[in-house]
């Protein structure tokens, strides 16, 4: 069994990633959307969504973090869990719509992300 201090550090420091990705998202879109969709990042109107991805981000950063301080960070770690999953769902959806470099990238880090939020969901439920 893990520590709960331990538990606490992992989930503060995954909190905290979520955190860095949503500023740099918000800060600058189409740097993290080229990695994404490609080309189309640039448009006015792709920068939008996803400064509104980075913005998602430190909210849920922020609220696990907090959470995290109060060893409460299942529900934190549950939506963040269905977020990136959801990411992954679209990636994957959209697949063939762009390029595949992008869907590898992409597929990598939203799926490397929800096995992630899985893993210490789990370890927190597990301490209850």
């Amino acid at each position: 069994m893990i520590s709960p201090g331990i538990r606490q550090f992992l989930n503060v420091g995954f909190g905290m990633t979520r955190v860095l990705f949503g500023v740099v998202a918000s800060s600058v879109p189409e740097r993290i959307g080229s990695t994404w969709i490609g080309e189309d990042a640039s448009r006015e109107s792709s920068k939008v969504v996803f400064r509104a991805l980075g913005l998602r981000d430190i909210a849920l950063g922020a609220g696990m973090v907090e959470a995290s301080v109060r060893d409460e960070a299942a529900p934190w770690l549950a939506v963040a869990m269905l977020s990136d999953l959801g990411d992954f769902t679209a990636t994957i959806i959209a697949r063939n719509k762009i390029d595949p470099r992008a869907v590898a990238i992409t597929a990598f880090l939203t799926g490397s992300a929800t096995v992630t939020a899985a893993g210490l969901l789990a370890l927190n439920l597990a301490s209850d």
